[in-house]
């Protein structure tokens, strides 16, 4: 008896909220990831996205020799973006740049190469980038449960919702309060579930379901359920570059989220080539390959060109920063100061000014050496 109720209670349910419900929405693209540079229309991929298998020869490997030393990072008030419409706020950090592969050099040109392990950091996520995160990576499969999340980030607590695959797309959303867990991770407890506007918590409970139930998502995608407890693991979240690190402390207000990570320890302090900057990226020790340069006792800063907001940066485009930007030699040690423009700026940002004639005409790269490339001129004749 108490099983018919149950199943007629579920039944119910399900009918109240398909009143109204929209279309099933087009698949979503492909986020442009390293493993899908040109966006093809597809889904998210964890593995593609995040599996570094370099070539035999990349430059730089050098497997039989000892270890040339720890590659650490520090930034201040850095947009890091993960791609062209996700980022995050990195308001302080510090932290070592590993190589996935022994022998390897910190290798900017693919950032699933290496990962961050955060030391402390404290880093801001707003409503706008979590929810395209959400929709984009961590929803984004087929067959997935969940689709055109929603985000919001309210004083003290976090409301998702969406639409919920159970036999019909049914309109739900869940809201609480988030907090670090032991292990250092996020946990979102959520006191208020509703379906079609009407709450269901206590049903849920009455009929024996809970969102782990309802909802299945493979781990590697960062979220995973306890009873109706929503699990969040910020090193699985997010596509690369990926950072390791321990949450201990994690603030909502109106519109965002503040995380706090900290390991107990501290990465080797260097004072900057530049020290008065207000927004960079600072990179040392170790070796460093950027550009096809390979730096040993690496030192670069990256310095924003417009100090008056936060550095936006866009990882998996630095080449086109530094092409817009221009390099400093600060020192004798070859430590370099890079000035680079916002994200944003790419394209706009004028940088041959000072330089003698003018903006030059620019060839493109050529490997081959063969053709005339310097003004013809006589070998016989005589000096003056």
């Amino acid at each position: 008896m108490m099983n018919t109720v149950k199943s007629l209670l579920v039944a119910a349910l399900l009918l109240v909220s398909s009143c109204g419900r929209e279309p099933l929405a087009n698949q979503p693209g492909f986020p442009q990831t390293p493993g899908n540079p040109t966006n093809t229309p597809g889904y998210y991929d964890p593995g593609q996205g995040n599996t570094y298998v370099p070539a035999p020869d990349t430059h730089g490997y050098q497997p039989e020799l000892p270890s040339q030393g720890n590659t650490y990072a520090v930034m201040r008030n850095v947009f890091l973006r993960m791609d062209p419409e996700l980022g995050v706020l990195v308001k302080n950090l510090e932290g070592q740049l590993v190589p996935k592969r022994s022998g390897d050099p910190v290798i900017f040109d693919d950032v699933r190469s290496f990962v961050t392990k955060v030391a402390r950091a404290e880093i801001i996520i707003d409503d706008k980038n979590i929810t395209h995160l959400k929709n984009n990576y961590t929803f984004n499969f087929p067959d997935s449960p969940i689709k055109e999340v929603n985000v919001e980030f309210l004083p003290g607590r976090l409301r998702m919702s969406g639409k919920l695959k159970q036999v019909i797309w049914v309109p739900f959303s869940m809201e609480g309060q988030i907090s670090p867990t032991p292990d250092g991770k996020l946990k979102l407890v959520p006191d208020e579930i509703r379906t079609a506007g009407i709450p269901v918590t206590s049903l849920l409970k009455f009929i024996g379901l809970t969102t782990s139930k309802l909802i299945s998502v493979s781990a590697e995608r960062g979220l995973s359920f306890s009873g109706n407890d929503v699990i969040l693991d910020p090193e699985l979240l997010f596509p690369p570059p990926k950072m390791q690190g321990r949450v201990v402390a994690v603030e909502v207000s109106q519109g965002q989220m503040r995380i706090v990570f900290n390991s107990g320890n501290r990465v080797p302090q260097r004072q900057m080539p530049d020290p008065g900057a207000a927004n960079f990226m600072h990179v040392y020790g170790g070796q460093l390959l950027v550009m096809n340069e390979l730096h040993r006792g690496s030192e670069m800063q990256m310095v924003d060109m417009k100090p008056s907001n936060a550095f936006e940066f866009y990882m998996g485009q630095y080449r086109e920063h530094l092409k817009a930007g221009y390099v400093k030699v600060a020192n004798d040690k070859g430590s370099l100061i890079t000035l680079m423009p916002d994200y944003k700026d790419l394209g706009s940002t004028k940088i041959w000014d000072g330089y003698p004639g003018g903006e030059p005409t620019l060839r493109p790269y050529q490997s081959s050496t063969a053709g005339a490339f310097y003004p013809a001129f006589n070998a016989n004749s005589t000096p003056r």
